[in-house]
Protein backbone atom coordinates (compact mmCIF):
# COMPACT_ATOMS: atom_id res chain seq x y z
CA UNK A 1 0.00 0.00 0.00
CA UNK A 2 3.10 2.37 0.38
CA UNK A 3 4.52 1.90 -2.85
CA UNK A 4 2.01 4.28 -5.08
CA UNK A 5 5.22 5.84 -6.72
CA UNK A 6 6.98 2.78 -7.87
CA UNK A 7 3.40 1.25 -9.22
CA UNK A 8 2.33 4.63 -10.80
CA UNK A 9 5.30 4.26 -12.63
CA UNK A 10 4.24 1.24 -13.81
CA UNK A 11 0.90 2.34 -14.84
CA UNK A 12 2.23 5.32 -17.22
CA UNK A 13 4.80 2.78 -18.85
CA UNK A 14 1.86 0.39 -19.69
CA UNK A 15 -0.42 0.67 -22.66
CA UNK A 16 -4.17 1.67 -22.25
CA UNK A 17 -4.89 -1.83 -22.88
CA UNK A 18 -2.38 -4.16 -21.27
CA UNK A 19 -1.73 -7.48 -22.86
CA UNK A 20 -1.03 -10.86 -21.22
CA UNK A 21 2.65 -10.67 -20.94
CA UNK A 22 1.70 -6.75 -18.97
CA UNK A 23 -0.23 -8.96 -16.94
CA UNK A 24 3.11 -11.56 -15.99
CA UNK A 25 5.70 -8.22 -15.81
CA UNK A 26 3.12 -6.80 -12.91
CA UNK A 27 3.04 -10.49 -10.99
CA UNK A 28 6.52 -10.89 -11.17
CA UNK A 29 7.37 -7.02 -9.99
CA UNK A 30 4.84 -7.93 -7.08
CA UNK A 31 6.77 -10.90 -6.62
CA UNK A 32 10.09 -9.04 -6.41
CA UNK A 33 8.50 -6.69 -4.21
CA UNK A 34 7.66 -9.34 -1.85
CA UNK A 35 10.84 -11.47 -1.98
CA UNK A 36 12.76 -8.50 -1.57
CA UNK A 37 10.51 -6.81 1.39
CA UNK A 38 10.88 -10.49 3.49
CA UNK A 39 14.58 -11.08 2.68
CA UNK A 40 15.44 -7.61 4.17
CA UNK A 41 12.81 -8.63 7.42
CA UNK A 42 14.45 -11.41 7.53
CA UNK A 43 17.64 -10.38 7.78
CA UNK A 44 17.90 -7.10 9.54
CA UNK A 45 14.84 -7.54 11.94
CA UNK A 46 16.42 -10.16 14.88
CA UNK A 47 13.29 -11.67 17.43
CA UNK A 48 14.83 -8.83 19.78
CA UNK A 49 14.16 -5.43 18.14
CA UNK A 50 11.73 -6.92 15.32
CA UNK A 51 8.83 -4.65 17.08
CA UNK A 52 10.65 -1.34 17.02
CA UNK A 53 12.19 -2.52 13.68
CA UNK A 54 8.98 -3.31 12.04
CA UNK A 55 7.69 0.34 13.66
CA UNK A 56 10.35 2.20 12.20
CA UNK A 57 10.18 0.80 8.75
CA UNK A 58 5.91 1.30 8.84
CA UNK A 59 6.37 5.17 9.91
CA UNK A 60 9.62 5.57 7.45
CA UNK A 61 7.20 3.67 4.17
CA UNK A 62 4.42 6.56 5.20
CA UNK A 63 6.30 9.22 5.34
CA UNK A 64 8.58 8.72 2.05
CA UNK A 65 5.02 7.30 -0.15
CA UNK A 66 3.32 10.93 1.00
CA UNK A 67 6.17 12.55 -0.46
CA UNK A 68 6.91 10.29 -3.67
CA UNK A 69 3.30 10.09 -4.65
CA UNK A 70 2.20 13.68 -3.76
CA UNK A 71 5.21 15.47 -5.22
CA UNK A 72 6.59 12.40 -7.49
CA UNK A 73 10.19 12.89 -5.72
CA UNK A 74 12.72 10.10 -5.18
CA UNK A 75 14.35 9.52 -1.85
CA UNK A 76 17.82 8.99 -2.72
CA UNK A 77 21.15 10.15 -0.85
CA UNK A 78 20.81 13.57 -2.79
CA UNK A 79 16.95 14.21 -1.20
CA UNK A 80 18.71 13.40 2.28
CA UNK A 81 21.14 15.94 2.24
CA UNK A 82 18.27 18.37 0.95
CA UNK A 83 16.80 17.06 3.77
CA UNK A 84 19.94 18.10 5.99
CA UNK A 85 19.77 21.35 4.73
CA UNK A 86 16.22 22.19 5.50
CA UNK A 87 15.14 24.56 8.11
CA UNK A 88 12.11 24.83 10.06
CA UNK A 89 10.04 27.48 7.90
CA UNK A 90 10.73 25.06 4.98
CA UNK A 91 10.02 22.09 6.91
CA UNK A 92 6.34 23.88 7.31
CA UNK A 93 5.57 24.16 4.55
CA UNK A 94 5.81 20.43 3.17
CA UNK A 95 3.95 19.22 6.11
CA UNK A 96 0.12 19.03 6.21
CA UNK A 97 -3.13 17.41 7.85
CA UNK A 98 -3.50 14.75 5.28
CA UNK A 99 -0.08 13.64 6.22
CA UNK A 100 -1.10 13.60 9.68
CA UNK A 101 -4.31 11.12 8.34
CA UNK A 102 -2.24 8.97 6.23
CA UNK A 103 0.27 8.61 9.52
CA UNK A 104 -2.68 7.91 11.60
CA UNK A 105 -4.68 5.65 9.46
CA UNK A 106 -1.32 3.43 7.81
CA UNK A 107 1.27 3.58 10.56
CA UNK A 108 -0.45 4.14 13.94
CA UNK A 109 -3.12 1.81 13.45
CA UNK A 110 -0.99 -1.12 12.01
CA UNK A 111 1.78 -0.66 14.90
CA UNK A 112 -0.74 -0.84 17.32
CA UNK A 113 -2.21 -4.31 16.01
CA UNK A 114 1.87 -5.13 15.72
CA UNK A 115 2.54 -4.57 19.33
CA UNK A 116 -0.56 -6.53 20.16
CA UNK A 117 1.31 -9.44 18.72
CA UNK A 118 3.24 -12.19 20.38
CA UNK A 119 6.46 -13.19 18.81
CA UNK A 120 7.68 -17.12 20.04
CA UNK A 121 10.57 -17.90 21.34
CA UNK A 122 12.93 -20.25 19.36
CA UNK A 123 16.41 -21.32 19.71
CA UNK A 124 18.70 -19.16 17.51
CA UNK A 125 19.09 -22.43 14.78
CA UNK A 126 15.10 -22.87 14.42
CA UNK A 127 14.71 -19.49 14.22
CA UNK A 128 17.18 -18.81 11.16
CA UNK A 129 16.23 -21.78 9.68
CA UNK A 130 12.93 -21.13 9.31
CA UNK A 131 14.22 -17.53 7.77
CA UNK A 132 15.95 -19.36 5.55
CA UNK A 133 12.88 -21.37 4.34
CA UNK A 134 10.68 -19.02 4.10
CA UNK A 135 13.28 -17.31 1.31
CA UNK A 136 13.99 -19.96 -0.61
CA UNK A 137 10.01 -20.11 -0.69
CA UNK A 138 9.80 -16.42 -1.55
CA UNK A 139 12.25 -16.58 -3.92
CA UNK A 140 11.31 -19.55 -6.10
CA UNK A 141 8.06 -17.92 -6.32
CA UNK A 142 9.35 -14.42 -7.72
CA UNK A 143 12.07 -16.52 -10.29
CA UNK A 144 8.90 -18.49 -11.73
CA UNK A 145 7.05 -15.42 -12.11
CA UNK A 146 10.14 -13.93 -13.77
CA UNK A 147 10.71 -16.71 -16.31
CA UNK A 148 7.11 -16.86 -17.07
CA UNK A 149 7.48 -13.95 -19.21
CA UNK A 150 11.68 -13.24 -19.11
CA UNK A 151 11.92 -11.73 -22.12
CA UNK A 152 9.44 -8.96 -21.90
CA UNK A 153 10.53 -8.70 -18.00
CA UNK A 154 13.87 -8.24 -18.63
CA UNK A 155 13.82 -5.38 -21.16
CA UNK A 156 10.66 -3.91 -19.43
CA UNK A 157 13.76 -3.53 -16.31
CA UNK A 158 16.54 -2.59 -18.69
CA UNK A 159 14.24 0.04 -20.31
CA UNK A 160 12.71 1.72 -16.99
CA UNK A 161 16.11 1.05 -14.92
CA UNK A 162 14.69 4.38 -12.67
CA UNK A 163 12.35 1.97 -11.04
CA UNK A 164 15.00 0.48 -8.70
CA UNK A 165 14.92 3.89 -7.24
CA UNK A 166 11.16 3.27 -6.20
CA UNK A 167 10.69 0.37 -3.52
CA UNK A 168 9.91 1.92 -0.43
CA UNK A 169 10.69 2.38 1.89
CA UNK A 170 13.92 0.26 1.14
CA UNK A 171 15.63 2.73 -1.26
CA UNK A 172 15.15 5.45 0.81
CA UNK A 173 16.46 3.62 4.08
CA UNK A 174 19.65 2.48 2.16
CA UNK A 175 20.28 6.12 0.36
CA UNK A 176 20.00 7.36 4.26
CA UNK A 177 22.28 4.43 5.59
CA UNK A 178 24.68 5.52 2.32
CA UNK A 179 24.47 9.47 3.35
CA UNK A 180 25.55 9.05 6.90
CA UNK A 181 28.63 7.07 5.27
CA UNK A 182 29.24 9.37 3.24
CA UNK A 183 29.41 12.25 5.98
CA UNK A 184 31.61 9.74 8.37
CA UNK A 185 34.06 9.75 5.36
CA UNK A 186 33.86 13.68 5.01
CA UNK A 187 34.67 14.05 8.76
CA UNK A 188 37.51 11.45 8.65
CA UNK A 189 39.04 13.88 5.95
CA UNK A 190 37.95 17.14 7.07
CA UNK A 191 41.49 18.39 7.78
CA UNK A 192 42.66 17.73 4.18
CA UNK A 193 42.00 20.88 3.01
CA UNK A 194 42.80 21.60 -1.34
CA UNK A 195 43.80 25.03 -2.06
CA UNK A 196 42.41 26.46 -5.31
CA UNK A 197 44.07 29.57 -7.30
CA UNK A 198 47.02 29.89 -4.93
CA UNK A 199 49.02 32.16 -8.01
CA UNK A 200 45.40 34.47 -8.43
CA UNK A 201 46.57 37.44 -8.90
CA UNK A 202 44.79 41.46 -9.63
CA UNK A 203 44.54 42.84 -12.82
CA UNK A 204 46.89 45.75 -13.05
CA UNK A 205 44.94 49.05 -11.41
CA UNK A 206 44.71 50.91 -14.50
CA UNK A 207 41.57 52.18 -15.47
CA UNK A 208 38.45 52.14 -12.89
CA UNK A 209 37.39 49.71 -10.53
CA UNK A 210 35.33 47.02 -11.16
CA UNK A 211 32.02 45.89 -9.75
CA UNK A 212 30.05 42.34 -10.79
CA UNK A 213 27.16 41.49 -8.88
CA UNK A 214 26.35 38.05 -8.92
CA UNK A 215 22.33 36.85 -8.12
CA UNK A 216 22.09 33.28 -7.37
CA UNK A 217 18.32 32.74 -8.20
CA UNK A 218 16.59 29.83 -6.95
CA UNK A 219 14.04 27.24 -8.59
CA UNK A 220 13.51 29.09 -11.71
CA UNK A 221 13.38 27.60 -15.10
CA UNK A 222 14.39 28.69 -18.36
CA UNK A 223 11.13 27.96 -20.45
CA UNK A 224 8.95 30.27 -18.53
CA UNK A 225 11.25 32.93 -19.32
CA UNK A 226 10.21 35.10 -21.90
CA UNK A 227 13.29 36.02 -23.10
CA UNK A 228 13.38 31.97 -23.99
CA UNK A 229 9.95 31.86 -25.78
CA UNK A 230 7.64 31.43 -23.17
CA UNK A 231 4.25 32.85 -24.11
CA UNK A 232 4.19 35.38 -20.51
CA UNK A 233 5.74 38.41 -20.07
CA UNK A 234 7.85 37.44 -17.15
CA UNK A 235 10.91 39.27 -18.11
CA UNK A 236 9.38 43.05 -18.80
CA UNK A 237 12.50 44.55 -17.13
CA UNK A 238 14.77 42.42 -18.42
CA UNK A 239 13.80 42.80 -21.82
CA UNK A 240 14.09 46.60 -22.23
CA UNK A 241 17.60 46.70 -20.61
CA UNK A 242 20.26 47.99 -23.27
CA UNK A 243 23.21 45.60 -22.69
CA UNK A 244 21.59 42.81 -21.68
CA UNK A 245 22.86 38.92 -23.17
CA UNK A 246 20.38 35.83 -22.34
CA UNK A 247 21.78 32.37 -22.42
CA UNK A 248 18.54 30.39 -23.69
CA UNK A 249 20.88 27.31 -23.05
CA UNK A 250 21.85 26.52 -20.11
CA UNK A 251 21.92 23.42 -17.87
CA UNK A 252 22.09 23.23 -13.95
CA UNK A 253 24.75 21.99 -11.93
CA UNK A 254 22.10 19.42 -9.59
CA UNK A 255 18.88 19.69 -8.97
CA UNK A 256 18.48 20.98 -5.63
CA UNK A 257 20.00 24.04 -4.18
CA UNK A 258 22.53 21.41 -2.01
CA UNK A 259 24.00 20.03 -4.64
CA UNK A 260 23.88 23.05 -7.35
CA UNK A 261 25.43 25.95 -5.35
CA UNK A 262 28.26 24.15 -3.98
CA UNK A 263 28.94 22.89 -7.68
CA UNK A 264 28.40 26.08 -9.44
CA UNK A 265 31.08 27.29 -7.49
CA UNK A 266 33.39 24.94 -7.72
CA UNK A 267 36.11 24.64 -9.70
CA UNK A 268 35.99 20.81 -10.88
CA UNK A 269 32.54 21.11 -13.35
CA UNK A 270 29.01 18.88 -12.44
CA UNK A 271 31.23 15.35 -13.89
CA UNK A 272 33.84 15.48 -11.22
CA UNK A 273 32.37 17.50 -8.42
CA UNK A 274 31.62 15.39 -4.98
CA UNK A 275 29.94 17.62 -2.49
CA UNK A 276 31.91 16.41 0.66
CA UNK A 277 35.37 17.56 -1.49
CA UNK A 278 33.55 20.59 -1.99
CA UNK A 279 33.65 21.21 1.53
CA UNK A 280 37.21 20.87 1.81
CA UNK A 281 38.49 23.05 -0.90
CA UNK A 282 38.87 26.73 -1.80
CA UNK A 283 35.59 27.68 -4.37
CA UNK A 284 35.11 30.43 -6.86
CA UNK A 285 34.93 33.03 -3.73
CA UNK A 286 37.99 32.01 -2.32
CA UNK A 287 40.13 32.77 -5.28
CA UNK A 288 38.37 35.93 -6.31
CA UNK A 289 39.16 37.22 -2.23
CA UNK A 290 43.27 35.98 -2.99
CA UNK A 291 43.10 38.26 -6.09
CA UNK A 292 42.12 41.18 -3.56
CA UNK A 293 38.76 41.66 -4.51
CA UNK A 294 36.56 42.59 -1.82
CA UNK A 295 33.70 40.01 -1.85
CA UNK A 296 30.58 39.95 0.00
CA UNK A 297 27.50 37.51 0.51
CA UNK A 298 23.99 38.42 0.76
CA UNK A 299 21.35 36.05 1.81
CA UNK A 300 17.82 35.69 2.00
CA UNK A 301 17.56 31.89 1.57
CA UNK A 302 18.47 29.23 3.37
CA UNK A 303 22.10 29.77 3.36
CA UNK A 304 25.04 29.48 0.76
CA UNK A 305 25.61 25.87 1.17
CA UNK A 306 29.35 25.88 2.79
CA UNK A 307 30.16 28.03 -0.46
CA UNK A 308 30.67 31.68 1.90
CA UNK A 309 32.39 30.50 5.08
CA UNK A 310 35.43 32.29 4.14
CA UNK A 311 33.93 35.90 2.75
CA UNK A 312 31.84 38.54 4.39
CA UNK A 313 28.09 37.67 4.97
CA UNK A 314 24.73 39.86 5.24
CA UNK A 315 22.27 37.33 6.39
CA UNK A 316 19.05 39.74 5.39
CA UNK A 317 16.62 36.83 5.72
CA UNK A 318 16.26 37.34 9.21
CA UNK A 319 15.63 41.26 8.97
CA UNK A 320 12.31 42.11 10.61
CA UNK A 321 11.31 45.01 7.72
CA UNK A 322 7.62 45.37 8.14
CA UNK A 323 6.57 45.79 4.64
CA UNK A 324 9.18 43.17 2.97
CA UNK A 325 9.14 40.73 5.58
CA UNK A 326 6.60 38.14 7.38
CA UNK A 327 6.17 34.54 8.97
CA UNK A 328 10.30 34.47 9.36
CA UNK A 329 11.30 35.34 5.66
CA UNK A 330 11.55 38.36 3.55
CA UNK A 331 10.75 38.90 -0.01
CA UNK A 332 13.61 39.49 -2.30
CA UNK A 333 14.10 43.26 -2.55
CA UNK A 334 15.23 43.06 1.03
CA UNK A 335 18.50 42.09 -0.82
CA UNK A 336 18.84 45.71 -2.14
CA UNK A 337 18.36 47.56 1.05
CA UNK A 338 21.47 48.81 2.13
CA UNK A 339 22.94 48.17 -1.02
CA UNK A 340 24.25 51.80 -1.95
CA UNK A 341 26.02 51.46 1.30
CA UNK A 342 27.85 48.22 0.27
CA UNK A 343 28.49 50.14 -3.00
CA UNK A 344 30.57 52.87 -1.67
CA UNK A 345 32.29 51.56 1.31
CA UNK A 346 35.57 49.82 -0.93
CA UNK A 347 37.55 51.52 -3.43
CA UNK A 348 38.56 48.71 -5.59
CA UNK A 349 37.48 45.91 -7.65
CA UNK A 350 33.99 44.26 -5.53
CA UNK A 351 32.25 41.10 -6.11
CA UNK A 352 28.59 41.07 -4.29
CA UNK A 353 26.96 37.69 -4.51
CA UNK A 354 23.09 38.04 -4.07
CA UNK A 355 21.10 34.73 -2.61
CA UNK A 356 17.71 35.04 -3.84
CA UNK A 357 14.59 33.06 -2.31
CA UNK A 358 13.05 33.63 -5.57
CA UNK A 359 10.50 30.96 -6.68
CA UNK A 360 10.91 28.55 -3.96
CA UNK A 361 8.03 26.07 -3.07
CA UNK A 362 5.59 24.99 -3.22
CA UNK A 363 3.82 27.62 -1.42
CA UNK A 364 4.85 29.81 -4.30
CA UNK A 365 2.39 32.75 -3.23
CA UNK A 366 4.45 33.63 -0.44
CA UNK A 367 7.27 34.59 -2.53
CA UNK A 368 6.22 38.07 -3.93
CA UNK A 369 3.96 41.16 -3.12
CA UNK A 370 0.84 41.42 -3.82
CA UNK A 371 1.35 44.00 -6.81
CA UNK A 372 3.07 41.22 -8.21
CA UNK A 373 -0.62 39.57 -8.92
CA UNK A 374 -0.44 39.27 -12.41
CA UNK A 375 -1.08 36.07 -13.26
CA UNK A 376 -4.49 34.77 -11.67
CA UNK A 377 -5.98 32.97 -10.46
CA UNK A 378 -3.25 31.58 -7.75
CA UNK A 379 -2.50 29.18 -5.94
CA UNK A 380 -2.60 30.13 -2.04
CA UNK A 381 -2.07 26.67 -0.67
CA UNK A 382 1.08 25.22 0.40
CA UNK A 383 -0.22 21.83 -0.55
CA UNK A 384 0.87 22.72 -3.91
CA UNK A 385 -0.79 19.56 -5.51
CA UNK A 386 -4.09 20.77 -4.48
CA UNK A 387 -4.19 23.53 -6.27
CA UNK A 388 -5.47 23.39 -10.34
CA UNK A 389 -2.74 23.37 -12.69
CA UNK A 390 -3.66 26.30 -14.30
CA UNK A 391 -3.27 28.26 -11.08
CA UNK A 392 -0.45 26.79 -9.08
CA UNK A 393 1.53 27.78 -12.97
CA UNK A 394 0.23 31.26 -12.30
CA UNK A 395 1.47 31.83 -8.72
CA UNK A 396 4.85 30.11 -10.42
CA UNK A 397 5.26 32.39 -12.91
CA UNK A 398 4.33 35.57 -10.95
CA UNK A 399 7.37 34.92 -8.69
CA UNK A 400 9.38 34.84 -12.25
CA UNK A 401 8.02 38.27 -12.79
CA UNK A 402 8.70 39.76 -8.98
CA UNK A 403 12.13 37.98 -9.67
CA UNK A 404 12.57 39.97 -12.89
CA UNK A 405 11.59 42.99 -11.16
CA UNK A 406 14.31 42.67 -8.27
CA UNK A 407 16.90 41.97 -11.12
CA UNK A 408 15.83 45.86 -12.77
CA UNK A 409 15.94 47.51 -9.56
CA UNK A 410 19.68 46.12 -8.91
CA UNK A 411 20.53 47.37 -12.58
CA UNK A 412 19.10 50.52 -12.18
CA UNK A 413 21.08 51.00 -8.56
CA UNK A 414 24.22 49.56 -10.46
CA UNK A 415 23.79 52.03 -13.27
CA UNK A 416 23.21 54.68 -10.34
CA UNK A 417 27.25 54.26 -9.61
CA UNK A 418 28.09 54.00 -13.10
CA UNK A 419 30.05 57.28 -12.78
CA UNK A 420 32.55 55.91 -10.38
CA UNK A 421 32.66 52.21 -11.49
CA UNK A 422 32.22 49.21 -14.59
CA UNK A 423 29.43 47.35 -13.52
CA UNK A 424 27.99 44.36 -14.64
CA UNK A 425 25.27 41.63 -13.39
CA UNK A 426 24.89 38.22 -13.96
CA UNK A 427 21.98 36.08 -13.00
CA UNK A 428 22.18 31.68 -12.65
CA UNK A 429 19.68 30.06 -11.11
CA UNK A 430 20.54 26.96 -9.15
CA UNK A 431 17.86 24.66 -10.62
CA UNK A 432 14.72 24.29 -12.31
CA UNK A 433 11.52 23.03 -10.92
CA UNK A 434 8.31 20.68 -12.18
CA UNK A 435 4.85 22.11 -11.80
CA UNK A 436 2.54 18.87 -12.50
CA UNK A 437 3.77 17.63 -15.67
CA UNK A 438 4.03 13.94 -15.84
CA UNK A 439 2.90 13.38 -12.04
CA UNK A 440 5.95 15.34 -10.95
CA UNK A 441 6.60 18.58 -8.43
CA UNK A 442 9.29 20.63 -6.76
CA UNK A 443 12.54 19.35 -7.60
CA UNK A 444 15.38 17.14 -6.26
CA UNK A 445 14.81 14.51 -8.95
CA UNK A 446 17.87 12.18 -9.38
CA UNK A 447 20.20 13.92 -12.42
CA UNK A 448 19.89 11.25 -14.67
CA UNK A 449 15.94 10.79 -14.94
CA UNK A 450 15.30 14.79 -13.89
CA UNK A 451 13.10 16.15 -16.14
CA UNK A 452 14.91 19.44 -18.56
CA UNK A 453 12.24 21.35 -16.05
CA UNK A 454 14.24 21.08 -12.99
CA UNK A 455 17.81 21.23 -15.33
CA UNK A 456 17.32 23.89 -17.78
CA UNK A 457 17.76 26.53 -16.10
CA UNK A 458 18.01 30.63 -17.23
CA UNK A 459 21.06 32.74 -17.17
CA UNK A 460 21.38 36.29 -17.97
CA UNK A 461 24.32 38.79 -17.88
CA UNK A 462 23.67 42.65 -18.04
CA UNK A 463 26.73 44.79 -18.73
CA UNK A 464 27.70 48.77 -18.71
CA UNK A 465 28.91 50.26 -21.44
CA UNK A 466 31.91 51.33 -19.79
CA UNK A 467 32.68 47.81 -18.67
CA UNK A 468 31.84 46.49 -22.11
CA UNK A 469 34.50 49.00 -23.04
CA UNK A 470 37.08 47.79 -20.56
CA UNK A 471 37.08 44.41 -21.55
CA UNK A 472 36.95 45.03 -25.23
CA UNK A 473 33.64 43.17 -25.63
CA UNK A 474 31.78 42.45 -28.69
CA UNK A 475 28.37 42.31 -27.97
CA UNK A 476 27.52 41.39 -31.86
CA UNK A 477 30.03 38.61 -30.77
CA UNK A 478 28.17 37.11 -27.67
CA UNK A 479 24.95 37.82 -29.82
CA UNK A 480 26.06 34.83 -31.85
CA UNK A 481 28.20 32.57 -28.98
CA UNK A 482 24.95 32.60 -26.12
CA UNK A 483 23.35 30.37 -28.42
CA UNK A 484 25.54 27.75 -27.74
CA UNK A 485 25.25 25.23 -24.61
CA UNK A 486 26.29 25.92 -21.71
CA UNK A 487 25.73 25.13 -17.81
CA UNK A 488 26.60 25.59 -14.40
CA UNK A 489 30.45 24.93 -15.30
CA UNK A 490 30.87 28.10 -17.24
CA UNK A 491 30.51 30.07 -14.31
CA UNK A 492 34.00 30.10 -12.88
CA UNK A 493 36.03 30.81 -15.14
CA UNK A 494 33.08 33.60 -16.38
CA UNK A 495 33.75 35.57 -13.37
CA UNK A 496 37.45 35.10 -13.20
CA UNK A 497 37.15 36.88 -16.77
CA UNK A 498 35.21 39.70 -15.67
CA UNK A 499 38.10 40.59 -13.45
CA UNK A 500 40.86 40.03 -15.52
CA UNK A 501 42.07 37.78 -12.51
CA UNK A 502 45.26 35.89 -13.35
CA UNK A 503 45.43 32.43 -12.30
CA UNK A 504 45.80 28.76 -13.77
CA UNK A 505 42.30 27.87 -12.26
CA UNK A 506 41.19 30.27 -15.05
CA UNK A 507 40.63 28.60 -18.44
CA UNK A 508 39.77 30.41 -21.28
CA UNK A 509 37.70 27.80 -22.86
CA UNK A 510 34.57 27.84 -20.07
CA UNK A 511 34.67 31.55 -20.12
CA UNK A 512 31.25 32.56 -21.79
CA UNK A 513 32.91 36.10 -22.58
CA UNK A 514 36.31 34.58 -23.51
CA UNK A 515 35.64 34.53 -27.50
CA UNK A 516 34.20 37.88 -27.71
CA UNK A 517 36.86 39.80 -26.18
CA UNK A 518 39.53 41.96 -27.96
CA UNK A 519 42.74 40.06 -28.49
CA UNK A 520 41.52 36.63 -28.07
Amino acid sequence: TQNGALWGLVRRTLPAEPSLADGSLILALVSILLAGTFTTLALLSPRPVIKPALGLLVVTAVVCNYFMTRYGVVIDTHMWVNVQHTNVREASELLSADLLRQLLLWAAVPMLLLWRVQVSSQAWGAEWGTRLLYLLIVWAVALTAVGLQYKHVSIWLRTHSEIAKYPNPFYPVGSAIKFAYRGLIAQASAGQFTLVGEDAVARETTGRPRRVVLVVGETARADHFALNGYARNTNPRMAALTGLVNFPHVSSCGTATAMSVPCMFSEVGRADFNREAAGNSDNLLDVIQRAEIDVLWRENNTGCQGVCVRVAVENLSLQTNQTLCRDGECMDEQLLSGLAQVFEQPSGDQLIVLHLLGSHGPAYYRRYPAAFRQFEPECRLDDAYRCDTDALVNSYDNTLLYTDHVLGELVARLEQHSDTHDTAMIYLSDHGESLGEHGMFLHGFPYKIAPPAQTHVPMLAWISPSMQSALALDMSCLETTRQQAYSHDNLFASVLGLFDVATAAYRADTDVFASCRGGS
